[in-house]
């Protein structure tokens, strides 16, 4: 079963859109996809041989044939009419390395759905200075974990976002929903543990209490 990660991320996909899948590990995105009953062309991409075959063998036991493969590197053999990528359960700096690598790229893509495991705060900044407006996100928590799921849309109009915005989120801070303001809560929790080991006139326990009254506005 796929689990509510990978379920949400299928449900940010925008129809008739070609979806490829950056580093798609057992493909259940993609199975998923098809499943539901998407109709447009769908790519997993792995670059490394085991990943790889266990990619072709997840897709070939769930009776699922009409999903392309491909063992290569980033987006580098992505074909063009690839309109919506999804890079998900990476590090920031590797998702980084993925576009960098492949700038000339970014003119065919109109979609990019992101769910960065480090750094979240670097996601939205990096992938608006590349063009991109934040067009949906959620926020999922998982195995003791919150993620931030992020679906970036081409736009030629300059968008301007606040500080917390480009941190947490727009649209989330605008729906205020309960998971936000859990991992909010959350966030301000781990900020005062930081602060309950170190002097409170210390310089960094200074900026945590700045950083503690902003997001408690946020709520």
């Amino acid at each position: 079963m796929i689990s509510n990660r990978l379920q949400n991320i299928v449900d940010l996909v925008v129809e008739d859109n070609n979806i490829a899948d950056i580093g798609s590990d057992h493909g259940y995105v993609l199975i998923s996809l098809r499943n539901k009953g998407f109709k447009s062309k769908l790519l997993g991409v792995e670059n490394k041989l085991a990943p790889f075959k266990n990619l072709e063998n997840n897709l070939k036991e769930n009776k699922i044939n009409n999903v392309d493969v491909s063992l290569s590197d980033g987006l580098q053999k992505v074909p063009s009419d690839y309109k919506t990528i999804i890079i998900a359960g990476m590090g920031f700096e590797t998702i980084q390395k993925i576009i960098e690598e492949s700038k000339q790229s970014i003119d065919n893509i109109d979609y990019f759905i992101i769910d960065s495991h480090t750094s979240f705060q670097k996601v939205r900044p990096y992938f608006i200075s590349l063009g991109f407006i934040i067009d949906e996100e959620k926020i999922i928590y998982e195995d003791s974990i919150y993620y931030q799921l992020i679906r970036f849309k081409k736009d030629n109009v300059k968008r301007e976002y606040t500080k917390a915005e480009l941190a947490y989120g727009p649209l989330n801070i605008k729906r205020k929903d309960n998971m936000f303001k859990d991992f909010i809560r959350n966030e301000i929790s781990q900020k005062m543990t930081i602060i309950d080991k170190i002097p409170s006139t210390n310089e960094k326990a200074l900026k945590l209490k700045s950083e503690i009254k902003e997001l408690e506005e946020l709520l």
